[in-house]
C-alpha cells in the first residue's frame, strides 16, 4: 500500500513539473503581446485621426477643390462624394477627439515624429553647410554634376542659406538633445533599439535565466518520469 501511495505521489510530481515548465514562457509572451498590441492600436487610431483631419480640411478648402477640378483630378460628382465623406469624417473625428487620453498620446506621437523629421533636416543642412565651407569638395561636386558657373553660384547661395537655417535649429536645445539621444540608440543597420534591448545585458540575463529554469524543470520531469517507470516495474 505504501508503494502504491509513493507511486501516485511521484506520478503527480511528474505531471506538475511537465506542465509547469511552460507556464512562465506563456505568461511572459502574453504580456508582451498585449503591450505591443496596445501600442499598435494607439498608433493606428492616431493615423486614422490624421487622415480624417486631412479629409475635412480638404473638403472645406473650396479654392483647393476648384484647383483640382481645373486640373482634371476631380469632377463635380467626386467633389460631392468627397464632401459627403468629410461630413461623416467630422462626426467620427469629434467622437475620437473627445477621448482626452487618445488625443494626448497622439499629440506626443506627432511631436516625436516632427522632431525626427527635423533631425533629418539638420543632417541634410549640415552636409550642405560642409559643402559650402569646403572649396575642394564644392569643385569636385560641380565637376561630377557638370554644373555651370551659374549653377555653382546658386548652389553656394543655397548652402549659405542652409547654414543659416542650421544655426537657427541648433538654438533649440530640446531638439538637439533629442537628436543626440536618437542617434545613440540608432543601430548600424538603421534600426532603432528600444527598451531593454537598447541597454543590452538585462534582457539577455532575464531570457537566459528563464530558459535555465525551464531546462531544470524539464530535466526534473525526465528524472521523475524514470523514477515512476522504475517504481511501476518493481510493483509489477
Amino acid at each position: 500500500m505504501r508503494s502504491l501511495s509513493l507511486l501516485v505521489s511521484l506520478l503527480f510530481a511528474f505531471m506538475a513539473t511537465t506542465y509547469a515548465s511552460d507556464l512562465p514562457a506563456l505568461e511572459t509572451r502574453k504580456d508582451r503581446n498585449a503591450t505591443r498590441s496596445g501600442g499598435d492600436s494607439t498608433k493606428s487610431a492616431c493615423k486614422q485621426m490624421q487622415k480624417l483631419t486631412a479629409l475635412t480640411m480638404l473638403a472645406s478648402n473650396q479654392t483647393k477643390l476648384d484647383e483640382l477640378v481645373a486640373k482634371g483630378k476631380l469632377d463635380t460628382a467626386k467633389v460631392d462624394e468627397l464632401k459627403k465623406k468629410a461630413a461623416e469624417a467630422t462626426t467620427k473625428l469629434q467622437t475620437m477627439s473627445s477621448n482626452a487620453t487618445l488625443t494626448s498620446e497622439c499629440a506626443a506621437i506627432q511631436a516625436k515624429g516632427q522632431m525626427k523629421r527635423e533631425c533629418g533636416q539638420m543632417k541634410r543642412l549640415q552636409r550642405m553647410a560642409n559643402l559650402a565651407n569646403n572649396a575642394t569638395a564644392m569643385a569636385d561636386f560641380a565637376a561630377k554634376r557638370n554644373l555651370t558657373s551659374t549653377q555653382v553660384d546658386n548652389l553656394k547661395k543655397k548652402a549659405q542659406g542652409a547654414e543659416t537655417k542650421l544655426k537657427a535649429l541648433e538654438t533649440n536645445t530640446t531638439l538637439t538633445d533629442f537628436c543626440k539621444q536618437n542617434k545613440q540608440t540608432q543601430q548600424p543597420d538603421g534600426t532603432t533599439a528600444s527598451g531593454a534591448a537598447a541597454s543590452g545585458a538585462p534582457e539577455q540575463v532575464t531570457t537566459s535565466g528563464s530558459a535555465g529554469v525551464q531546462d531544470m524543470l524539464q530535466s526534473m520531469s525526465y528524472v521523475l518520469g524514470s523514477t515512476v517507470l522504475g517504481a511501476m516495474f518493481l510493483l509489477l
